[in-house]
């Protein structure tokens, strides 16, 4: 009987042991709690978008997609702060889709290891109590305190209005309708909770028990808590990380700004220092409320600077990061429900960051900043971070330099595919042009496959021409002007440029595209600034022929040149027929009908 028993425990360690490996590695490398992975926030992207991305989400590295509210009403094209403004509790069609979209998006993630996370806005409703469901009406659910708020008063600030009705959270009403709306998420397939506004609702210690009582623990869950809570952080932090991580938003908005004016912040965390344990905290390089509020200050941050920001946060052992998918359009009001934002998340330099952060998942972290060099230290990786520019060779401290952290070796670097070299004492290399290294054991990133094309049919490539394509994404006012240069000098006598060689040659989802065109061999540029009339204007972008830029200071894509294709017939045949196209799967050569698949994609002529 002894025996017997001995072996059962036995068979049973190893199906436990089966079983965890199961539920926290998938071919993606991702992992099974949300905290210890990364998050991309897809936001006011529809499911089907979102659905139709998966396959790139979790090859870039990503544990869980953030989607924006899921409760009914606002449409496809409404402003996306009205998400924000709760008519009810339950989920319900909107801009983003019907619950059973997300019921589909749930289950489709789920075959990828990817989870859901859901916008929810608790804090409080409408401005206007008549635009709310009958039940939000009564105005006995929520706080009379109609004054202004001063946020360093921590009664107004989970008393106050934020523009709208403020819920009285400690009411048991209020709590049991949004706790049924988190069980019907759930039911949905939804795996965590995003608590909008959570520094306005009150806990345990202030007499309210919401957080006490609501979140559903075996979700992840965690709260929006922006500069801190208005009252004692050292005391407030841990307690509300005792229901919810927290987010905290200074650290990597400061690290934005120091890249954004070139230089390397020495930051090792924000809230972790005011008591707040970093194994309960989300970091991101910029969010939704600083890229689409009004004096949003990311929103004129070059995407780069944006990514390298977001490689020394997502470093980190035991926060998680959180990666924002930008909008095209800037101004707040143009930011609209169920338009699907930048893909720039499949880039290398972001997916790269994410398959460390995955890999060394439970490794401590050592900060380095020196030389105008930043880098986050692990047992099994590191990346490493140029304060500005790219293409330079660094030498950094491994770590303590004590022989403790990043073991000794050769490294291919993940993003540029350059050669490190580690020592006990030193991380040296040559960081690539985006100003972003990611060197770790393991498996490598798989080369980055040719994605189908986004461009519009109007960019082509100008054979004989120094060109590139310019989308007016953000709808600036023209004229759009063109401030060229390289190391000689200006191409134009004056700021802001000049018009003349500019055209428009067509649209894209609705907006201006314009193509920059000069005889190759006349001015050979290294940078360009498209404007509108001096403002607004994209940052000095670098120049490379056939780039085709948008109004955020991207570069999208580069039109691609066919360099033609020579014909052999078959035996038997007098002739050889072939349909050519480009790798946008645009037909180049029209005379001869026929299947062609490019991309994975079938194009019928």
């Amino acid at each position: 009987m002894k025996k017997f028993t001995i072996k059962l425990w036995a068979v049973l360690l190893l199906m436990l042991v089966s079983l965890q490996t199961f539920a926290t590695d998938n071919e993606y490398g991702l992992k099974d709690n949300i905290q210890d992975g990364v998050i991309l926030h897809c936001f006011d992207w529809t499911y089907e978008q979102i659905k139709e991305e998966l396959p790139n989400i979790a090859a870039a590295g990503f544990s869980a997609v953030q989607t924006s509210p899921a409760h009914p009403r606002e449409p496809v094209g409404a402003a996306w702060y009205m998400l924000y403004q709760p008519y009810d509790y339950k989920v319900g069609e909107n801009g983003l889709g019907t619950k059973e979209g997300l019921t589909e998006l749930c289950t489709e993630a789920h075959q990828y290891g990817v989870k859901i996370i859901v916008d929810v806005v608790a804090n409080h409703t409408n401005g206007n109590l008549s635009y709310v469901a009958s039940f939000w009406q009564d105005q006995s659910l929520y706080h009379d305190y109609q004054g202004g708020i001063n946020y360093s008063n921590r009664w107004q600030v989970t008393h106050g209005r934020i523009g709208m009705w403020d819920l009285k959270t400690e009411d048991s009403r209020v709590q049991e309708k949004i706790k049924e709306y988190v069980a019907e998420l759930k039911s949905c397939g939804v795996d965590g909770i995003r608590w909008d506004a959570a520094k306005h609702i009150g806990l345990p210690s202030e007499e309210d028990t919401f957080w006490q009582n609501v979140p559903d623990q075996t979700m992840y869950n965690y709260g929006e808590i922006l500069d801190g809570t208005g009252g004692d952080d050292t005391v407030l932090f841990p307690e509300y990380q005792k229901y919810i991580s927290i987010t905290d938003n200074q650290y990597g908005n400061h690290f934005a700004a120091s890249f954004n004016s070139g230089q390397v912040n020495e930051s090792v965390g924000n809230f972790n220092q005011r008591k707040a344990a970093t194994n309960k905290l989300v970091y991101w390089g910029e969010s939704h409320d600083t890229y689409c509020n009004d004096g949003g200050e990311s929103k004129y941050i070059s995407q780069n600077n944006i990514d390298r920001a977001y490689a020394v946060v997502a470093g980190n052992n035991g926060a998680t990061a959180l990666y924002f998918s930008r909008p095209f359009e800037t101004a707040k009001s143009s930011i609209k429900v169920g338009v699907k934002g930048s893909t720039h998340f499949k880039d290398r330099e972001v997916a790269a960051v994410n398959h460390l952060h995955n890999i060394c998942a439970g490794e401590p972290n050592y900060y380095v900043h020196e030389n105008g060099v930043a880098a986050q230290c692990r047992k099994s990786g590191a990346v490493i971070v140029l304060g500005s520019g790219g293409n330079r060779e660094v030498s950094v401290t491994n770590g303590d330099g004590k022989g403790n952290w990043v073991k000794a070796g050769t490294y291919t670097d993940q993003v540029s595919g350059n050669t490190f070299t580690v020592t006990a004492s030193k991380i040296s290399g040559k960081v690539g042009a985006k100003g972003i290294a990611v060197i770790y054991e393991g498996e490598p990133l798989p080369p980055t496959p040719p994605a189908p094309s986004n461009l519009p049919a109007c960019a082509t490539w100008q054979e004989g021409k120094t060109f590139c394509y310019f989308e007016n994404s953000s709808s600036w006012a023209g004229p759009i002007d063109a401030w060229v240069w390289n190391s000689n000098g200006n191409m134009y006598a004056s700021w802001p440029g000049s018009t003349e060689h500019i055209s428009k040659v067509g649209t894209h989802n609705g907006k201006d595209v314009y193509l920059w065109s000069i005889d190759k061999g006349v001015f050979e540029p290294t940078r360009i600034i498209f404007n509108s009339n001096k403002k607004p204007q994209t940052d000095d972008l670098d120049f490379e022929n056939g780039a085709y830029y948008n109004a955020s200071s991207e570069k999208v894509e580069v039109v691609s040149q066919t360099t033609g294709v020579q014909l052999h017939p078959v035996a038997g045949e007098s002739s050889a027929k072939a349909m050519i196209y480009n790798l946008q799967g645009q037909r180049v050569d029209a005379n001869y009908h026929g299947v062609v698949v490019c991309n994975g994609r079938k194009y019928v002529q």
